[in-house]
């Protein structure tokens, strides 16, 4: 059977996972192997190999990293206790997290510390909204997906703020709000789009 393949415009990593991947190469450089990274730097087999024949070692936890090594934070994004324990082992600790994540981050600790409830839509277990969590875990609960609505619950319908994971479906991401909205008409939106632009792109190309 003959298949044609067709190469949507534009693909492959967005900035933030390429930023990262050269985090992870310029530590090799600089510092030679072994690089500790914590997470897989992109869900992306090739490119995880390559890593690792250069000498990058991939670990799930912090304490999988020993006393005084150099381990690298992946693109998306750590919970502060996760940094505290890399101090507290003496790491030396580089941070590869995508700035779009670092926003979203900010705006989870501002919302916090004026006392909104923060309704976060993405999916559970995810690297990114572990990370997100972290931020205000006292003040953050996961939606993941519409289905998800018709159990949360706020103190405050008027003081309460959605944010995202950043590499959603834009238009999955927009039916969880509106039946959010259905239920909370005062939900505040994030100050600008919190999924990225190049997901977004990139989204827009395959349809």
């Amino acid at each position: 059977m003959n298949r044609r393949v067709l190469l949507a415009a534009p693909r492959g990593c967005c900035a933030g996972v390429d930023r990262a991947i050269a985090t992870v190469e310029k530590a090799l450089e600089l510092y030679g192997p072994p690089v500790y990274v914590r997470h897989e730097i992109v869900h992306n087999t090739h490119i995880i190999n390559t890593l690792k024949d250069k000498g990058a070692i991939f670990v799930e936890e912090t304490h999988e990293v020993p006393e005084g090594s150099i381990v690298i934070f992946s693109a998306h994004g750590v919970a502060p206790t996760v940094r505290e324990q890399a101090a507290a082992r003496g790491l030396r600790a580089i941070d590869a997290t995508c700035p779009l994540v670092t926003k979203v981050h900010k705006e989870a600790a501002r919302f916090a510390e004026q006392d909104y409830d923060i309704l976060l839509i993405g999916h559970e277990g995810h690297e990114e909204v572990i990370g997100t969590s972290g931020e205000a875990p006292d003040h953050i609960q996961l939606v993941d997906g519409p289905h998800d609505v018709a159990s949360v619950q706020v103190r405050a319908p008027d003081k309460v703020v959605w944010l995202s994971q950043t590499t959603l479906s834009v238009d999955e991401t927009m039916r969880t709000v509106t039946a959010l909205k259905d239920r909370y008409p005062n939900l505040q939106s994030p100050p600008s789009d919190d999924i990225c632009y190049a997901t977004q792109n990139r989204q827009m190309a395959v349809k």
